[in-house]
């Protein structure tokens, strides 16, 4: 299948374990998805599940999301695709972050991610902003630039930008102390990292770390970040 789909820009498609289509990025030199997990599969079971946000939404009338970084979508998609198997309608507000515009477009022009339910709402949301109980708040922008003008105390963070190799900005111990401050109370920050380096920092900013649930075929857990010990 991902012979047939076209290069787009810097970015060239593959196939994923689970049989969702993923890119890698040539700039950064490396793929939004690990190839052995599966695109979908990991959004789902290393940031949706995690999050436990059937749970949250029966506890809150609303829920406010951020997603860093949109990337090719997928952990919105997962989410609201989750969401509407459960038949949830708490207003969900997401706020995502993406410097690279191309990927907007890139998720509008292709009909080839999955799940299908998941990527029709979130195109109609890149569109209209708002559909069903879905509210999204994309800000184009760099990270650091966006970061400055957000007050919201959120109930998920969603950190998924690429490995510590390729994007080191990214995980540095100030960048957990602007979530630790963006975060609720009760709130969750969830990452496909397992490193001790990260949890360490993410620790000193404040965090208490827990491992997530390791998949049977992946190589490695993810860790979701609390600001109180859970009993």
């Amino acid at each position: 299948m991902a012979n047939i789909i076209p290069l787009s820009g810097n970015k060239k498609p593959f196939a994923t374990a689970d049989g969702s289509i993923s890119f890698y990025n040539i700039d950064y030199k490396e793929g939004y998805h690990a190839k052995s997990i599966g695109a979908y599969t990991e959004s789902l079971h290393k940031f949706v599940l995690p999050a436990e946000i059937e749970k949250r939404c029966k506890d809150k009338s609303s829920l406010w999301i951020l997603d860093i970084f949109l990337g090719l979508g997928y952990n919105i998609a997962a989410t609201i695709n989750y969401l509407e198997s459960k038949k949830i309608t708490t207003t969900i507000n997401i706020v995502t972050i993406e410097k690279d515009e191309s990927l907007i477009d890139l998720i509008k022009d292709y009909d080839i991610f999955w799940p299908k339910t998941g990527y029709s709402i979130l195109k109609k949301l890149l569109k209209n902003k708002s559909f069903k109980n879905y509210n999204l708040y994309l800000i184009l922008d760099d990270f650091f630039r966006a970061i400055k003008f957000l007050s919201i105390p959120f109930d998920i963070i969603y950190f998924d930008p690429f490995s510590i190799s390729k994007n080191p900005e990214m995980w540095q111990l100030p960048v957990y102390k602007t979530l630790f401050n963006l975060l609720d109370e009760d709130g969750c920050v969830v990452t496909y990292s397992c490193r001790d380096r990260v949890r360490k920092d993410f620790y000193r900013a404040g965090f208490i770390p827990y491992e997530t649930k390791k998949l049977p075929d992946a190589f490695q857990p993810g860790t979701i970040f609390y600001k109180k010990l859970r009993l």
